[in-house]
């Protein structure tokens, strides 16, 4: 499948880089975490079903939202580490294609991943560093209601999906421990199929969408042990 693709990239390239950094193991190696908090933007995206079938071009439109993240890491060597993340990215929706109400609706994504981060060392307090990361996330959807064709919803239910992402920043060094960046992600997310816990007169109990993209920016804060 075309999903597995990020996933086999990223375990490579972790792979030969903690393979290279063995000889430099010993010099600015250590643990370290991180936090950051900022803004995305959702594109819009395909509604696939709502409780039966929907109008082709159906779409989920979003207004800017939320992004913020934990991360913690192991600095194998200069310019290698790996790193464990939780976030979240959380968007109002604001409208969708044919619906008579979308009100007190919202979408967002806690995804779990495992990433990949290069930096380059130099001379100066600047380092710039990218990477990617592979693994799940919640995407949850929490309505007041949305009517759409006479069927509505209301409640919040969730579903886990394959998500990844590709990442860029620049960290300036505030002393040995801690740093400050400025980060731009992007993040994929398969689409999520809700089941609702309780339907009447519908030709499915199913909401689905299709993959999600976001474009986040945020401020992070790190402090190395």
């Amino acid at each position: 499948m075309k999903t597995t693709n990020p996933f086999r990239w990223t375990t490579l390239t972790c792979g030969i880089a903690a393979a290279a950094c063995l000889p430099a193991f010993a010099q600015n190696t250590g643990f370290y975490l991180k936090a950051d908090a900022g803004g995305d933007i959702t594109l819009n995206t395909n509604l696939k079903e709502f409780f039966g079938p929907v109008a082709p071009g159906t779409r989920v439109k979003f207004d800017p939202g939320l992004r913020g993240g934990i991360a913690g890491g192991y600095q194998v060597c200069q310019w290698f580490a790996p790193e464990f993340e939780i976030g979240f990215l959380e968007n109002q929706i604001s409208s969708i294609t044919g619906a008579d109400r979308v009100h007190d609706a919202w979408f967002a994504n806690v995804p779990f991943l495992v990433n990949g981060k290069f930096q380059y060392p130099n001379s100066s307090p600047l380092t710039p560093y990218a990477g990617a990361g592979v693994g799940f996330s919640e995407a949850i959807i929490d309505v007041g209601r949305i009517d759409i064709n006479g069927t509505s919803l209301h409640g919040n239910i969730s579903d886990t999906v394959f998500a990844w992402q590709a990442f860029a920043g620049l960290r300036y060094q505030i002393n040995e421990s801690m740093g400050l960046s400025v980060e731009y992600r992007y993040f994929a997310a398969d689409g999520a199929n809700w089941r609702a816990d309780f339907t009447e007169n519908t030709a499915s109990d199913t909401m689905r969408m299709g993959r999600t993209q976001t474009h986040a920016v945020s401020l992070a804060f790190d402090f190395r042990f």
